[in-house]
């Protein structure tokens, strides 16, 4: 398995042991150069310049729930795609680091590593006789329960840089998405969205007579929902903004409800008259009137926000969410995603960065997928998205099955299916009707028609 093996006196004369011995490897099988190339030129460089590892498997002790809540212990075998690991290499200071954190639970003693490199890359064994091995790239697995040492020598053998390979993991049970299931008295038909406010989570949908209606629980107990109640605009394009419901009715006009009148009584919010609602942010309500994408702070002043690629605005399960950039509080992020008639294969995602300041809002700009950029948002027929621990999240059916969340860290640029790391509980299956996905505090929550609530957090 191993094509040399190095063995110094003593740690005092290690380097010019090493250096001595590696010519006589190089004498007797030679080094090769580049690994863009087969030839067994001689070349100066040495560098690791990509690092990425296998599937990593687990034996893990989790929490089973019953309809009751009582809780048993099983063991499972989870798996992290090492697709959904992502490294980042650090040339100056010689460290390849995972970007994110493992969970606790991920075992790190037999991870195998798959790299590109110029010149050959050894394995520093950890132990006092300073055993350095040849590690070859998807066949050799290495134990990164502690920080390892590569080498990695020039084809010339003039150069070498040492790495220091570190696979992070959260030192508690964090990081990790487990589901428990709650039976509550949910009663609606055709879920089109979910929202919070007012520290209650209301869902809205139609009832057996295809009547639109909104129940709602509150953000502690997912078991009591009120009795639905009849609202008078189209349930699905509802929208939080600014402490009020606002929604379209039948004439194209724009009507708004009071949270603390339990979303029953809904009154004209403006005179501007519009084809689509679109969502809204910190700073603005969104919606097209035909021409352009309009904005209004105030429902009664309306400025352009987007005039291009108006053709690919979303038409149905439209889903708006916000969130303060990192570097200025002032600043917010808006992501708007949906299904468009105009692409059948992906979701349409729409994102701004929104101020009140015009120096630096912006217009609403249309996410293309491309071949530069082919990981857009699968077009499910019941797309629900939301924002959650930093990341935007997205739940819709395959194939009529649930089978992954997916997860855009970029804002809405890519998204990704979350195979082991966040997976969707076992027991959501959509025979028994639409589910939605929503940020209720610190917790994810899945809402079914049926009347099962799915609660997951990441701490």
């Amino acid at each position: 398995m191993y094509i040399g093996l190095l063995r110094t006196m003593n740690k005092i004369d290690i380097k010019q042991a090493f250096w001595s011995i590696m010519l006589m490897v190089v004498m007797l099988f030679g080094i090769t150069g580049c690994m863009s190339d087969n030839e067994n030129e001689s070349s100066p460089k040495c560098a690791i310049i990509s690092f990425a590892v296998g599937n990593i498997s687990s034996p893990v002790v989790t929490k089973k729930y019953d309809s009751k809540g009582h809780a048993t212990d099983t063991i499972v075998t989870k798996t992290i795609s090492g697709s959904e690991i992502f490294f980042n290499i650090d040339q100056v200071n010689g460290r390849i680091y995972n970007i994110d954190s493992l969970p606790n639970w991920a075992s790190l003693r037999a991870v195998v590593p798959t790299f590109s490199s110029y010149g050959t890359v050894y394995y520093v064994v950890p132990n006092e006789d300073n055993l350095y091995y040849t590690l070859t790239s998807g066949k050799d697995s290495i134990d990164f329960t502690k920080p390892v040492q590569l080498l990695c020598v020039s084809s010339d053998t003039k150069s070498s840089r040492f790495y220091t390979v570190e696979i992070n993991r959260h030192v508690a049970n964090t990081d990790t998405l487990e589901w428990r299931k709650t039976q509550s008295n949910l009663d609606i038909n055709e879920l089109n969205k979910v929202l919070v406010a007012d520290s209650k989570v209301f869902a809205f949908g139609k009832n057996a007579s295809g009547q639109s209606v909104v129940t709602w629980a509150e953000a502690d107990d997912a078991t009591t929902w009120s009795s639905p109640v009849n609202i008078s605009v189209d349930e699905a394009t509802v929208t939080l903004f600014e402490g009020q419901f606002y929604g379209m009715g039948t004439d194209g006009y724009l009507y708004k409800a009071q949270l603390n009148e339990k979303v029953s009584t809904w009154l004209k919010a403006s005179n501007q008259k519009v084809k689509r609602l679109l969502g809204a942010d910190g700073f603005r309500l969104y919606a097209y009137d035909g021409n352009a994408i309009i904005g209004s702070s105030d429902l009664d002043t309306w400025t352009e926000e987007g005039t291009t690629d108006l053709d690919m605005l979303p038409e149905s399960r439209i889903n708006a969410t916000s969130y303060a950039t990192s570097t200025n509080k002032n600043i917010e992020v808006a992501v708007m995603t949906g299904l468009s008639s105009k692409n059948d294969k992906y979701a349409v995602v729409w994102y701004k960065a929104s101020s009140d300041d015009v120096a630096t809002n912006q217009s609403w700009a249309y996410i293309q997928v491309t071949k530069d950029n082919p990981y857009g948002l699968p077009a499910f027929s019941d797309l629900s998205t939301t924002y959650y621990h930093n990341a935007l999240w997205a739940i819709g059916t395959v194939n009529d099955q649930y089978k992954y969340l997916y997860r855009s860290d970029d804002n809405g640029i890519t998204w990704h299916p979350q195979t082991e790391l966040y997976p969707v509980p076992t027991d959501l299956d959509p025979a028994n009707g639409k589910a939605s996905i929503v940020a209720v505090g610190k917790k994810l929550w899945i809402v079914q028609e049926n009347g099962n609530v799915w609660q997951g957090s990441i701490e």
